[in-house]
């Protein structure tokens, strides 16, 4: 992955070196996954438990991005540590009656944004697709009885949203949508889960240009 990271960032220099306007800048931001779901339902023994997304803490990520201008329109690419937090509330079904406790877990990857946009008035306009690449994570629902965690070293989605610049400043607002489902990591005894609701993220970042 740093191999294909450098890679990607010295062609980019390379390609756009003699076209157009070129900037350099640093970006870093928040961002909230944007989650309603059901929840998840399995055995362990004679137990019934229901795993409830509960809320998610604000992420936050930061790196460089770098922008083209030509024809009006703007390529922006970016390489970005991204870290996000999701609280779960693990329900436990038994004659005692319901028992809740808090879980929590706590993802990093590296992100690769590419967005195309160009100004509409004072505004950008701007979408792309974005490639999230696992690092790796902490979680406490390692304390339930055979949960192991599958991440796959890299998931898709989409960027769509609006953006404003203010001198060295760039201010972004995004909608991300993923191809994943959210928690499609979670396997207990063998069996795969995952929540109806895909991956989505609010994010919100301010760039700085060199």
């Amino acid at each position: 992955m740093k191999k294909f990271i450098l890679s990607t960032l010295t062609c980019l220099c390379l390609l756009t070196s003699g076209y157009g306007q070129f900037e350099l800048g640093v970006k870093a931001g928040v961002s909230s996954f944007d989650l309603a779901s059901e929840g998840i339902i399995f055995k362990d023994g004679n137990s019934d438990y229901k795993l409830n997304f509960s809320n998610a803490e604000y992420g936050v990520h930061f790196g460089v991005y770098s922008r083209i201008s030509f024809l009006g329109i703007y390529v922006e690419p970016a390489v970005l540590f991204n870290s996000n937090t999701v609280n779960f509330d693990l329900e436990v079904l038994s004659e005692d009656g319901p028992f809740n406790t808090l879980k929590s877990e706590t993802y990093r990857n590296v992100d690769i944004p590419l967005l195309v946009g160009t100004k509409l008035g004072f505004f950008r306009l701007q979408a792309g697709p974005v490639a999230h690449f696992y690092l790796d994570s902490t979680s406490d629902l390692f304390s339930i009885n055979g949960y192991k965690h599958n991440f796959k070293s890299a998931t898709y989605g989409g960027q769509i949203g609006v953006g404003v610049d203010f001198w060295r400043f760039r201010l972004d607002a995004l909608y991300e949508t993923n191809l994943s489902k959210f928690g499609e990591h979670i396997e207990i005894d063998g069996e795969e889960f995952a929540f109806d609701d895909g991956a989505d993220r609010v994010v919100l970042t301010l760039g700085v240009r060199f």
